[in-house]
């Protein structure tokens, strides 16, 4: 199969889609429904099903997925995307079973169970989280939603745990509980009238932090490490055996990290339809990861094996290192 270069016209296409799209003269769903698009997400397509003949390749794809799943969640919960936010979850379900969160897996399922219903049992609360209500914002920027466990442990709890407070001053009783919860709304309001009373005031910048040149230059720095150290030691290769790429450990026939999708899919349909005090979890059923200690009594060899043409490229690579430091500094 043909890769794309960068002179591709399907490239050019998509980077005037892009132009288009940033001086508004088509909108978001046009530029999605494009031909362009498309052909492109055909040809990705295509290469990665090509790719997954090789275990290696498959376990990273793997990764990629998880990875664009968590930035799809990062990106509900900073705009409160509600139905986005419903979508990331059930999709991490199947990758919390299979490698052994099973209170993540049990809470989130339950969680989404509850929230197939919400619009019929509580439709006000429904409506308030289609418009974005269901994270917490303490500025009005458009990326600024916040998780509310989040917001707890970073607003709430550090308060509590502040000098004078519960924790460190009154105690933690009832009543006095139930005072400082009553009296937070009271001192928002005379805290904003003496910042009024004295002329001065808490303001943000515009500006992300992650748009500061400081952060932008160690993220720059950082991608360029991850960059050299896959350009190394390349995970998409025509190798068809499952290997640690730092190692070069090659996996045995019990380890099956590789298929976590389909095992976690599978865990997930044992308990459709369980109470949640029913529902329990195997380790036999959760995968097997290359790094994982054997039963005593298995047939496996516990001996590594590492690939030789692999383990032969590293020492060549650090052999002409070796020589070319010695040759700067004779």
């Amino acid at each position: 199969m043909r890769t794309i270069s960068i002179e591709h016209p399907l490239l050019t296409e998509a980077c005037e889609i892009y132009e288009h799209l940033q001086e508004e003269k088509i909108s978001l769903q046009d530029a999605l429904e494009s031909q362009t698009l498309q052909a492109i997400q055909e040809l990705l397509q295509k290469k990665r099903n090509e790719l997954k003949q090789s275990r290696t390749s498959k376990l990273w794809l793997s990764f990629l997925d998880m990875v664009a799943i968590l930035k799809r969640f990062l990106i509900a919960e900073r705009t409160g995307d509600w139905l986005l936010h419903l979508s990331t979850l059930k999709e991490m379900l199947p990758y919390l079973a299979a490698s052994g969160h099973n209170l993540y897996t049990k809470s989130a399922y339950f969680y989404l169970s509850q929230m197939q219903n919400l619009e019929s049992d509580h439709p006000d609360i429904h409506a308030h989280f289609m418009n974005g209500k269901h994270v917490v914002r303490r500025s009005d920027r458009f990326w600024a939603g916040l998780s509310t466990d989040l917001v707890i442990e970073q607003v709430l709890m550090r308060s509590v745990k502040s000098t004078g407070v519960l924790t460190r001053g009154r105690g933690m009783g009832e009543v006095q509980r139930t005072l400082w919860l009553l009296s937070i709304p009271t001192l928002a309001e005379n805290n904003h009238a003496m910042q009024q009373l004295t002329g001065t005031g808490y303001k943000t910048s515009d500006q992300h932090i992650e748009n500061s040149k400081t952060r932008m230059e160690r993220d720059n720095k950082d991608s360029n490490l991850l960059t050299d150290f896959l350009t190394e030691r390349n995970p998409f290769t025509n190798d068809k055996t499952l290997r640690n790429i730092e190692t070069g450990m090659v996996a045995d026939s019990d380890a099956n990290a590789d298929e976590a999708k389909t095992v976690g899919d599978k865990i997930i349909e044992s308990i459709a339809g369980n109470l949640v005090s029913e529902i329990s979890f195997k380790k036999k059923d959760q995968i097997v990861t290359l790094d994982a200690k054997r039963p005593s009594g298995s047939n496996i060899s516990q001996q590594p094996q590492v690939d030789p043409q692999l383990m032969f490229q590293r020492l060549t690579a650090v052999g002409q290192d070796s020589l070319y430091t010695y040759s700067r500094t004779v």
